[in-house]
């Protein structure tokens, strides 16, 4: 009589036995989303993008200032010019006088130096374009950092709520396991006397096998998890564990995360719009760009300029040293205006391009948001599912606990069979887990409607 209470006793109250023997640190949410934010390499990325487009923008406003260019250049050489006209092509210097009937092969000594301005005064709302692209894009980036924190955080609660759930499925096996083994070890022992038949010790060893590799799977994903969870958290071990309280959050709790995420529209302000709604925002700033940039422009240029020469008024070739000291000097301003008529043909073209690119992007905008809005109703569908399988769980988890007492019983009293028995175990492992799942699917579509309709933050913070 020992032996069967201390059967019952163990097949209905397992001990919930810990896995891991040394102290792990807790990682709570709040925590794991702040140091992802501060670690992950594909956030900072975008931070340095945001700063480039800061000094993008600098530059655009600099393009206003004039060009100053000054120079000065020692010469020597011979001076034979003559009559005409040529292209400098660039790489031809000038020559000045010197125009005899016969080559001259003595050197000369010359300098000179100049200072040589040009300002753009008028090019037609071009610099006005070009720092308005300038501040979309530094939007953009900005929108771009944005969308990426927002959704790394959902990510990471992602992450997070899965980890729960797998850790809380690997001590869901744990008793599985010892359940089946105190199973075994009971039948065993009624085999080797002759009241049960050897067959139905051989079935339970092999369930408790089973037992073992479904543990193993599980405990294979949330291993991985854990990975992939210090990949974008930055942790340097994972000597962790989350925090399994959440897995208790009372009801009142529950009620007020469902109130957080209420909100049934997709707002412009969401982070995902946003990002979405900045690169159409850029395309349109780069048609307007590539207009005006292609319109006449207005240029104040001057200069002054001093010489010295070896070379006398009267063709008479000095000393060298003479030529190196400057002896005329001369001054010039102006205004010029410049433009390529063949541009009216590269604008069109140019245009056209851009602006076929910028309807593509306003096409991606509303595809955006009727994808969000879809992903809201199905949210809204998931978390009425979800809220109304918790309401079966408690009645599930206690008939199967019912049953499995009830079956144990027959089975010891010879009224039952071992494949009812394991039967009746497993529906009590399935209402086990399916109490875990349940919790974890809520969670999650919670999640997913606070990242559909902007209220993530209020949702995090309740935690």
């Amino acid at each position: 009589m020992y032996g069967r209470k201390f059967f019952f006793t163990a097949l209905i109250i397992v001990v919930n036995l810990s896995c891991f023997a040394q102290t792990k640190t807790i990682v709570g949410l709040k925590q794991a989303i702040d140091t992802a934010l501060h670690n992950y390499p594909g956030l900072k990325a975008k931070q340095f993008q945001v700063e480039s487009a800061n000094r993008s923008l600098n530059d655009s406003k600099h393009q206003r200032l004039p060009a100053i260019k000054i120079s000065d250049q020692v010469d020597l050489g011979t001076d034979n010019g003559m009559g005409g006209s040529y292209f400098p092509m660039g790489i031809i210097p000038s020559t000045s006088g010197g125009i005899r009937p016969d080559n001259n092969t003595n050197l000369f000594s010359g300098n000179i130096g100049a200072a040589y301005l040009e300002h753009e005064l008028y090019n037609f709302g071009f610099n006005g374009a070009r720092i308005e692209s300038s501040k979309s894009l530094v939007n953009y980036n900005k929108a771009d950092y944005a969308e990426t924190s927002y959704l790394l955080q959902f990510h990471i609660a992602q992450l997070y709520f899965d980890l729960l759930r797998y850790r809380l499925l690997t001590g869901i096996q744990q008793k599985n396991i010892e359940r089946f083994r105190v199973l075994y070890n009971y039948i065993k022992a009624y085999s080797s006397s002759g009241i049960r038949a050897g067959v139905d010790s051989s079935i339970a060893n092999a369930e408790v096998s089973k037992a073992k590799i479904e543990y193993i799977q599980t405990n294979e994903t949330y291993n991985k998890l854990k990975r992939e969870f210090v990949y974008y958290t930055g942790f340097k071990t994972n000597n962790f564990e989350i925090d399994t309280t959440l897995y208790y959050l009372p009801g009142v709790l529950i009620n007020q995360l469902k109130e957080n995420v209420s909100a049934d529209s997709v707002s412009d302000n969401n982070p995902v719009m946003a990002y979405y709604n900045s690169r159409w925002q850029y395309a349109l700033s780069q048609e307007k760009l590539i207009k005006k940039s292609y319109l006449p422009k207005i240029y104040l240029v001057g200069s002054a300029w001093e010489r010295g020469s070896s070379i006398s008024s009267k063709d008479v070739f000095g000393n060298i040293s003479t030529g190196l000291d400057y002896s005329r000097n001369n001054y010039m301003a102006g205004l010029t205006l410049t433009y390529n008529l063949v541009d009216i043909v590269h604008q069109k073209d140019k245009a056209a391009i851009q602006y076929y690119q910028s309807e593509s992007m306003r096409e991606e905008v509303q595809q955006q948001k009727s994808l969000l809005e879809n992903q809201l109703q199905q949210a809204d569908i998931a978390i009425q599912a979800a809220i109304d399988r918790e309401k079966e769980i408690p009645l599930q988890l206690k008939a199967a606990q019912d049953a499995f007492s009830q079956k144990s019983a027959q089975y010891d009293a010879g009224f039952a069979n071992i494949s009812e028995l394991t039967d009746a175990s497993y529906l009590l492992y399935k209402a086990e887990t399916d109490e875990v799942e349940s919790l974890s699917d809520l969670l999650n579509t919670l999640l997913q409607k606070a990242v559909t309709n902007n209220t993530l933050n209020s949702f995090l913070n309740s935690f």
